[in-house]
């Protein structure tokens, strides 16, 4: 039977923290744990190694003794003791982050000055936003701006990024109370092949499915698209190239390794792509804008927003 977690008066004064040895900040290794389920994971979240993150939650256990994880050879699970601890360490993380949001808004001078970070996917930063970032920093000097690209969406409470683009449904996970989301654009997806993927074939008649095919890896089969065009293929023909980076599928079809649904923002920087004529009108998405509610003051994340809904719609609109 694991232990339950035990009172900790011991722990709650600078004193007893002396005199116990122990360290708050073997707690930010113990959230990553909670939070990725492993080692390896929470390492690459913090910046740090996987010996120095079991180092310290090893460091830990010893001072609360308790068990606070289950370790398996699939990961680590919290035990008993471990989730009790979860919820009030998470508790106070979140009044710390909630305190830390609202002085940062507090602070802020009359003028768009200091640090804004925004999360976007690394095809709609390179393609769309930073191109366009010399408009920003020309309306306000002092702002610097931090573009945080990849698919795994950034945890804005956590302030992982002061604002998010994501191509959601507003009831999907992701559209939180805690949350502002503005939506700023509609983006369509077509068909696309390479030229010396259709040579001597007449795509007025072409059976596209025919053709090999390009989509997105097993981790992203969820997406409306993947979902698309693996119902197109009837699961029979499975993709010759998958990826977790629409940019590296682009690339894929620019060289003729198949046909793959693009964003047409994307694809239109090779205009040497073919467009199919195919009905994609399903796989158009909502692109929402999304930051925290107690950053709706913030003179930077605000500028940010107001730059975003100028230049994106008409960046994203049909050619």
């Amino acid at each position: 039977m694991q232990k339950r977690f035990p009172q900790m008066q011991s722990l709650s004064t600078p004193d007893a923290d002396s005199a116990s040895g122990f360290d708050w900040n073997d707690l930010k290794y113990f959230l990553a744990v909670a939070r990725h389920g492993g080692l390896s994971r929470a390492a690459l979240q913090l910046g740090t190694s996987a010996s120095t993150v079991s180092r310290h939650i090893g460091a830990l256990e010893k001072r609360l003794n308790m068990r606070l994880f289950v370790r398996l050879s699939t990961g680590y699970l919290l035990t008993d003791a471990g989730s009790e601890l979860f919820d009030r360490v998470a508790e106070v993380e979140r009044s710390t982050q909630a305190v830390e949001r609202r002085s940062s808004v507090a602070g802020e001078a009359d003028k768009v000055t200091g640090l804004v970070r925004l999360a976007a996917s690394d095809s709609m930063g390179v393609h769309l936003l930073t191109a366009k970032l010399p408009q920003l920093q020309t309306r306000h000097p002092g702002l610097r701006v931090e573009l945080v690209l990849g698919h795994t969406q950034a945890d804005l409470t956590r302030r992982e990024a002061d604002l998010a683009l994501r191509m959601m449904d507003p009831a999907m996970p992701g559209g939180q109370g805690d949350h502002v989301m503005h939506r700023v654009a509609s983006v369509p997806f077509s068909l696309y092949a390479a030229p010396s993927l259709l040579q001597g074939l007449d795509t007025a008649t072409l059976d596209w499915t025919q053709l090999p095919h390009v989509s997105w890896d097993s981790t992203w089969r969820h997406l409306p698209i993947a979902q698309w065009m693996a119902r197109a293929y009837a699961d029979q023909r499975p993709p010759v190239f998958t990826s977790n980076s629409a940019m590296a599928q682009m690339v894929a079809v620019v060289q003729g390794m198949g046909v793959g649904a693009l964003p047409d923002y994307l694809a239109r920087s090779h205009a040497a792509l073919v467009k199919l004529p195919v009905d994609t009108s399903a796989l158009a998405r909502d692109l929402w804008l999304i930051y925290h509610r107690d950053l709706r003051s913030s003179r930077r994340v605000q500028a940010m927003r107001q730059f975003i809904e100028e230049v994106l719609p008409a960046a994203l609109a049909p050619a």
